[in-house]
């Protein structure tokens, strides 16, 4: 099951134009007409932050101007972001909060800039914290060779809510009957009964994305290996892109197009805990336990766990959840060891276009997960990993931002403004890792 779900738009059938040889005297020019067939240059995607957008267009927009400026950093920056998501007993999201650690190299002026929006910062270090100008996030100052910037930023939940890649929804039903009814805020549970934990992908967007019926084997495969080494990672470093990994476009044969869907496969960890009674989580992707269970699975659809309680008690939810490349769509095939293997076997047509469209859809995935890591869009050049802790609380502190400094407490504000985005029903794709 792949990740990006195309209707193929058809084969085309390349015909080589040849003739006969002239003469049998091997001392005249060989008269076979030569192959005309020009590659084209198949366009990768690219992540939407990436594009130029055009000033004109910004205007009818009514954009403020500040969205086109562009950051301006002395060296590469190696960045480092915990987004903390708290959610009430219904899964809803109540506070979003950010850590953000930048660490800059280079000596000179830098005026790094996010798209936000933030309602506020607070500094992790003893620099002063970013400003957050109508929503947006501007670090500036000057760097002597090496600058390490820290804050914990303040988001609006509503605007968040929708925008973040994974969905919860919670609800309990008592064993004595009745409907499905929500946690209270802070996941307490009533009595004997079962605990609905459904977790949903909200990645996908529709897509048209290029294909050819032909390519570089070699090229494709060189390209393939190294995407199955990101995926193949422990902890969540930001996804390959264009112009950070991968090239702009390739030779192909057979250009052509088709519509899709692309989805960010999750690589979802954690635990779901009980305490004051007992219970057991089952569900694909769980491993139970005598109060509750934990999770360990790739998710690109939506999956529901369920945890039978066995009375009153106090539930603790905790996700981390990082956008990923699926190893197991990236495997050679013909069980060659690599890709480059594969290209040096001499695979046939069919196979090297097959190859080319896995090739497109992890170059689709990359650029989608762009919208989400780095989480406040800035453009940088360096390095950097963004995880997602999801947790139930009462609290309008998040975890997040709890480090080795001692933190202010951060004000919170309340927005109430919430954005609804409608999204293709997807396959489930929940397989243990």
């Amino acid at each position: 099951m792949v990740t990006v779900i195309p209707r193929l738009l058809g084969v085309v059938v390349l015909l080589a134009l040849t003739a006969s040889p002239a003469t049998a005297d091997t001392r005249l020019p060989d008269t076979r007409l030569p192959d005309t067939r020009l590659p084209d240059t198949l366009v990768l995607p690219v992540p939407g932050a990436t594009q130029v957008q055009d000033p004109a267009l910004c205007k009818i927009a009514g954009c403020l101007p500040d969205r086109l400026l562009r950051s301006v950093v002395p060296g590469p920056v190696q960045s480092s972001e915990i987004v903390t998501v708290a959610v009430r007993g219904d899964g809803s999201v109540t506070d979003v909060t950010l850590e953000q650690r930048l660490r800059l190299s280079g000596r000179g002026d830098y005026q790094v800039r996010e798209r936000g929006p933030a309602r506020s910062a607070t500094s992790l270090s003893d620099l002063d914290p970013p400003i957050t100008k109508f929503g947006a996030v501007v670090w500036q100052g000057f760097s002597p060779g090496s600058r390490e910037l820290a804050a914990a930023l303040v988001l609006d939940a509503g605007l968040e809510a929708t925008r973040l890649p994974l969905g919860l929804r919670l609800s309990f039903t008592p064993a004595s009957g009745g409907p499905p009814q929500p946690l209270s805020p802070e996941g307490r549970v009533a009595g004997k009964g079962t605990v609905t934990v459904t977790l949903s992908n909200q990645t996908a967007q529709p897509a048209v994305l290029p294909t050819g019926t032909d390519a570089d084997p070699a090229v494709v495969g060189a390209l393939l290996d190294s995407l199955r080494t990101v995926s193949q990672a422990a902890a969540g470093p930001r996804l390959p892109t264009v112009g950070a990994a991968l090239p702009t476009g390739l030779a192909v044969q057979g250009l052509g197009s088709t519509t899709g869907e692309v989805r960010v496969p999750l690589r979802v960890t954690g635990t779901v805990h009980l305490a004051g009674t007992t219970g057991t989580l089952t569900g694909p992707g769980s491993t139970p336990g005598d109060r509750g269970g934990s999770i360990l699975g790739t998710l690109s659809g939506d999956v529901t766990l369920t945890l039978a309680v066995d009375g009153p008690g106090q539930l603790a939810l905790h996700l981390n959840v990082v956008p990923a490349l699926d190893a197991r769509l990236l495997a050679p095939p013909e069980q060659a060891p690599t890709w480059a293997r594969w290209a040096a076997s001499g695979p046939a047509q069919p196979a090297r276009a097959h190859a080319l469209q896995q090739l497109v859809a992890a170059a689709a995935v990359g650029a989608r997960a762009a919208s989400f890591s780095p989480y406040l869009g800035a453009d940088l050049p360096g390095t950097g990993s963004t995880s997602f802790r999801y947790q139930l609380t009462a609290s309008p502190i998040a975890d997040a931002v709890a480090s080795r400094q001692t933190v202010r407490p951060l004000g919170i504000g309340l927005a109430g403004v919430a954005l609804s985005l409608l999204l293709a029903n997807a396959a489930l794709l929940w397989r243990r890792c």
